[in-house]
């Protein structure tokens, strides 16, 4: 007897992104960006990813945007360098560096690195013409605009 299943969500936080005033609650506050991968199962062991979905939520609310690719792209370096410093595995000027690494599309060589815009303004502009949906922000589960629990977990929205 072979037992296999699908739908099994594992959840990553990758990081925090930047800070966004929230349409849904009205409170300014660092985003998160969010990994969710469902998986195809065999004897409870997840084997094969059939999705990845990533998307920024509000750490208030749990209201939250889709990224598309390009977003991600961008996004997902700055949320990554962003966690190192939340854990204190870089300084605060290793993490400056990174930073101006990122804005400068990783060329270090540039000695101006002030006059060039940061990534962070540039990927806010990107994503306030993304869609607004919102998404549970424990299972990721898509939610109805007048949802006040997750359908799919029981989490009060």
């Amino acid at each position: 007897m072979i037992i296999f299943g699908w739908g099994r969500q594992t959840i990553k936080q990758i990081g925090v992104a930047f800070k966004n005033l929230c349409n849904h609650c009205h409170n300014e506050d660092y985003w998160i960006l969010t990994r969710i991968m469902t998986w195809f199962t065999l004897f409870f062991i997840p084997v094969i990813t059939y999705s990845i979905k990533y998307f920024l939520s509000c750490p208030i609310c749990k209201y939250g945007l889709v990224l598309d690719q390009k977003q991600i792209d961008q996004i997902k370096p700055l949320a990554e360098i962003n966690q190192l410093l939340t854990d204190g595995k870089i300084t605060n000027e290793e993490h400056q560096m990174r930073l101006n690494q990122l804005s400068t599309g990783n060329k270090p060589d540039i000695e101006d690195n002030q006059k060039l815009e940061p990534a962070r303004e540039v990927i806010i502009e990107e994503k306030v013409e993304q869609t607004e949906i919102s998404y549970c922000g424990k299972c990721g589960t898509k939610l109805d605009k007048d949802s006040k629990f997750c359908s799919k977990c029981g989490v009060k929205i």
